[in-house]
């Protein structure tokens, strides 16, 4: 990963999204979105190498990996629902934005809950 090269790519579609929010300000959005989704690709692909060998390592282990599944799903649903908040609320939708992030937590939420269910069977094990 090359931050100085995510970095220019964000300053400079901040810089052509300031200049064309004057003239046209729906290309300001798309440009924003654009520069977005490109450094959310790429910072992906280069955490994703890393991400498979902790799970390799911990299926190594003989750990369940289902859990780290759900951590790294619930990570990429924090992660793409905050990008998309963000843009509602550049937009100027602050209710969007809003609904966005409570879709967020419900769907981590329901991706957690096989966890939960296998947590208090196994609570239920050691109790009785």
């Amino acid at each position: 990963m090359n931050l100085t090269v995510i970095l220019g790519v964000l300053i400079i579609a901040s810089a052509a999204a300031l200049v064309l929010r004057q003239y046209k300000a729906e290309y300001s959005l798309f440009i924003a979105l654009l520069a977005g989704a490109l450094v959310l690709i790429v910072l992906m692909t280069d955490i994703m190498d890393g991400l498979y060998s902790l799970l390799n390592t911990v299926l190594g282990f003989g750990l369940d990996g289902s859990y780290f599944t759900v951590a790294f799903k619930s990570l990429g649903i924090c992660v793409i629902t905050g990008f998309i908040a963000d843009a509602c609320r550049d937009s100027g939708q602050m209710a969007l934005a809003s609904r966005a992030e409570l879709a967020g937590r419900c769907a981590v939420f329901i991706l957690s809950l096989p966890l939960l269910t296998s947590l208090l069977e196994t609570a239920k094990e050691i109790i009785g």
